[in-house]
């Protein structure tokens, strides 16, 4: 798998990779290298001449009159984050939600006010015209108004934990098990309709975490590189990580009321631009180090509520 983009403060999850032995140069190199650039240079113009530029397209009457309003009101999922027992607490926007409806407000050229709904609170939102664009927890396509989300290819590939004595060995083992997750997870569909495990889904990820330390669930499904770094922990040395390939076959979706071909066009390209910039990679990641971060807080006696 490919190296992970970490937060700096978390250190290395896995070792770097052996240094590539240098090759020697044809008898021609000067001429490879020519041929090289251009055939580069080809592809990468074609690349960008194939791909939606989402400045220059429309983004539709339903987000238009988010430009005219002046701010674009999104639903994001919404909890509280670990604290000690007795302490007053509230909810907070879920980071990956937040960071995506601000990146779409940036692409719209609007500040974004983000409004926290309970899953029940979500359709209804929605169809009142209360929200713009709904991300929370949209892990698969629900209706003609929904638009994927690309999966990341370096943070997409996820991972599942089990307890060491537990006789699971495959994904085969894991049918009609259960399994903790957090809502909105983008394992949820490989995992209900390959694998046939009984899901139980949380608020977030943290809550998941606690759940399955806690007995509720026989399995836990994460990102690969915060299970990686799960099972580093001394908490963690009666766990094992199951020999079993998970990929997310999208990295989530966002939705609009309705079908509108204009502003899923949109929005699929603003999507696709913001993960070739890279920017989904860099958000998951920072996911990464602060579910890894919370994690830590409830092995020091904080709960989640």
């Amino acid at each position: 798998m490919p190296d992970l983009l970490m937060p700096a403060w978390l250190g290395e999850l896995r070792p770097l990779r052996e240094a590539l032995p240098v090759r020697r140069p044809g008898p021609w190199p000067g001429v490879a290298l020519l041929l090289t650039a251009l055939l580069l240079a080809g592809i990468g113009l074609a690349t960008r001449e194939e791909l939606p530029d989402p400045g220059r397209l429309s983004p539709g009457p339903r987000l238009e009159q988010a430009q005219a309003r002046g701010r674009l009101i999104v639903g994001v999922r919404a909890y509280p984050r670990p604290a000690l027992p007795g302490a007053p607490v509230r909810a907070e926007p879920d980071p990956f939600d937040a960071a995506l409806a601000r990146a779409l407000g940036d692409y719209l050229g609007l500040p974004v006010e983000l409004l926290g709904l309970a899953p029940e609170q979500r359709e209804l939102a929605l169809r009142e015209g209360r929200i713009d664009l709904l991300v929370a927890g949209a892990a698969t396509p629900d209706g003609a108004g929904s638009t994927a989300i690309p999966a990341s290819k370096r943070q997409g590939e996820g991972a599942l934990i089990v307890l060491r004595g537990l006789d699971i060995h495959d994904g085969e083992g894991l049918r009609g098990r259960s399994l903790c997750l957090a809502e909105g997870s983008p394992y949820r569909r490989p995992l209900a309709e390959r694998h046939g495990v009984r899901l139980r889904e949380y608020p977030s990820a943290v809550h998941a975490i606690a759940a399955f330390m806690a007995g509720e669930c026989q399995a836990l499904a994460e990102a690969r590189g915060l299970v990686d770094w799960l099972l580093q922990q001394p908490d963690w040395r009666f766990y094992r990580r199951l020999p079993l390939e998970l990929r997310a076959p999208a990295a989530g979706h966002v939705r609009l009321a309705e079908g509108e071909p204009q502003a899923q066009a949109w929005l699929a390209a603003a999507l696709g631009d913001w993960q070739r910039r890279g920017a989904l990679d860099a958000v998951l990641a920072q996911r990464t180090g602060e579910l890894a971060f919370d994690a830590l807080k409830l092995e020091q006696g904080l709960i989640c509520h």
